[in-house]
């Protein structure tokens, strides 16, 4: 296994760790900290996605990143809204 393959693996497993913990029903659920990693799965993702097109990983990063970011910022408005 390439050790990008398992850096990528380590962040998802991180990432999903950090989506499951802030639902998991405890007294203090989070659900700003649930945006936080499903923003963080869907950076991983559109990173992935846009492999075959190329770029560097820099690039990918940055853009699949601030989708994250953005569905990030999006949840929480949302959470604080309703």
């Amino acid at each position: 296994m390439r050790i990008y393959t398992a850096v990528q693996l380590a962040e998802v497993t991180l990432f999903f760790g950090v989506l499951m913990g802030s639902l998991l029903p405890t007294p203090n659920t989070h659900p700003s900290l649930a945006a936080v990693g499903g923003g963080l799965l869907v950076g991983k993702a559109v990173l992935n996605i846009l492999a075959p097109e190329g770029g560097s990983i820099l690039r990918r990063s940055l853009i699949g990143y601030s989708a994250g970011a953005v569905f990030i910022a999006i949840g929480i408005v949302l959470i604080h809204v309703i």
